[in-house]
């Protein structure tokens, strides 16, 4: 068994947890329980979401860089577009299909007024259809498609601006103190730059687009985002090594119990960040194009995974000390958990009941329907 104790070193209020000889495997290496846990849906959702909105972002600066006004006129616009589009639809998709009831999804949009979570959905979907009418208009040519273009771009643009910020939003509560940190806005700023770029990128070279100042540019935005990361997990882990709440025992958690995937995720963005400035200074070689982008890919599917694992809710000061994960863990693996008096849930997905969604629709009557419009306003 673990034994925890406490101490303080210089009168400090820092959280030092120490171990007894029995805890050494506490370290095991836990990357297939990291990548098989129950937020594989938030993670597609929102390195996806954010890549999307990056590159979105980079491709409407066409007015401050003429390499992007080069890159809208060559062949790889449609099927940057057409990526961008396929990549967050699978984000929504992976999202919806996480609730525990996937064909009642429009109670995501009640409570706008108040809800961070609605507000996000909605900021998300109005970018999901500004993109989409974008695509729509930039691959039909009549009169009037090039206004529409331009409106459906402001619409996606405002969808960024919203979606975003309340994104950032919902995780900043002191109810989960390991996310309660700028190092959050950091970390979705710095995924925007970093797959964005790299989704430009890899696109334009396959389709014979890119040329030595686009891909110096889109290298800087990528040694940018990859800059940003590093400065983000610095602060984090400074500001969590000295706390006194459970943000110190989520950082701790990371450090031990997914110390191998902690230490292979900055390993992996350190080597980003030397191929990527490799590449700047000696000139864009196209064989580190997909080494870099694998590697950051890699880093960052790791990195919001810890993101997600690692997280000790303040209103359950207690678990973490007790070893209740391992309890819970245990229970679902021998059945435990089908006695509704022990208090644990299994972790499961609901399947799209179509039926169950038409069958609502028909028999809801007008009223309620309207009522149900007004939630989302109203709350």
């Amino acid at each position: 068994q673990m034994a925890l104790k406490y101490h303080r070193d210089d009168g400090s209020n820092r959280f030092d947890p120490v171990l007894d000889a029995n805890h050494g495997d506490n370290k095991e290496w836990n990357l297939r329980q990291l990548l098989g846990s129950h937020e594989n849906a938030h993670i597609a959702f929102t390195l996806s979401v954010q890549a999307v909105m990056g590159a979105f972002v980079m491709l409407m600066g066409a007015w401050l860089s003429p390499l992007i006004a080069d890159f809208h006129s060559s062949s790889a616009l449609m099927p940057a577009l057409l990526s961008m589009l396929g990549l967050i639809g699978i984000g929504l998709y992976k999202l919806n299909m996480h609730l525990g009831k996937p064909h009642r999804f429009y109670r995501g949009f009640y409570n706008l007024r108040l809800s961070p979570v609605s507000r996000e959905i909605a900021g998300v979907s109005l970018f999901f259809a500004g993109l989409a009418g974008y695509v729509l208009f930039s691959w039909l040519e009549f009169p009037r498609s090039e206004l529409l273009r331009h409106l459906f771009s402001a619409l996606a643009l405002f969808g960024v601006v919203a979606g975003g910020y309340f994104m950032y939003k919902l995780y900043r509560i002191e109810a989960r103190p390991f996310w309660n940190h700028w190092y959050t806005g950091a970390s979705f700023a710095a995924t925007g730059l970093m797959l964005g770029s790299l989704l430009l990128l890899l696109i334009a070279w396959v389709f014979g687009a890119l040329n030595a100042g686009l891909a110096q540019l889109l290298l800087s935005l990528t040694l940018a985002g990859i800059l940003l990361e590093i400065i983000g997990l610095v602060g984090h882990a400074r500001g969590l090594r000295t706390a006194s709440h459970e943000g110190a025992a989520s950082f701790y958690e990371q450090t031990t119990r997914y110390g191998k995937a902690y230490l292979l995720r900055n390993a992996l963005l350190t080597l980003g960040l030397a191929i990527a400035l490799f590449d700047l200074v000696l000139g864009p070689n196209p064989l580190a194009y997909p080494a870099l982008a694998l590697v950051l890919v890699m880093a960052s599917i790791l990195g919001r995974a810890l993101f997600y694992v690692v997280v000790i809710p303040t209103t359950m000061p207690g678990a973490f000390f007790w070893r209740n994960q391992g309890f819970v863990e245990h229970a679902r693996a021998i059945g435990l958990a089908d006695m509704p008096q022990l208090g644990v849930a299994y972790e499961r997905h609901h399947r799209f009941d179509l039926k169950a969604l038409l069958e609502t629709i028909k028999t809801t009557p007008i009223r309620d329907k309207f009522a149900q419009l007004r939630r989302v306003f109203t709350g």
